[in-house]
């Protein structure tokens, strides 16, 4: 659409550091099902990709790139409860978000 532009919507966390080895797999294939499963089910989100194992030069554990029609489908994307219930099991094994959102 003319006017609108695709945000990329990038997050990387740190698994907190009582979470054991075993756990992360765990979270790691959990999350690495869920986030893509939202796509079709959130309006305006066109892709949900989750970045694992990262290389041995990344300096996080798990990282997302999402692609989202526009900047209002980023809030909607935010605040969706199907969004909400997968974020609250990044919350729980995950410190050290960090952020960044870009239009294209």
């Amino acid at each position: 659409m003319v006017g609108r532009k695709m945000v990329r919507h990038i997050v990387s966390w740190n698994f907190r550091e009582e979470i054991p080895e075993e756990k992360r797999t765990e979270v790691r294939q959990e999350l690495s099902r869920r986030f893509p499963a939202l796509v079709g089910k959130i309006p305006g989100l066109i892709k949900a990709e989750v970045g694992i194992p990262p290389l041995s030069s990344s300096n996080c554990d798990m990282a997302l790139y999402c692609e989202i029609e526009d900047e209002k489908s980023l809030y909607i994307y935010q605040e969706h409860p199907e969004h909400q219930a997968v974020a609250a099991v990044v919350k729980a094994h995950f410190h050290k978000r960090r952020c960044v959102d870009m239009l294209s």
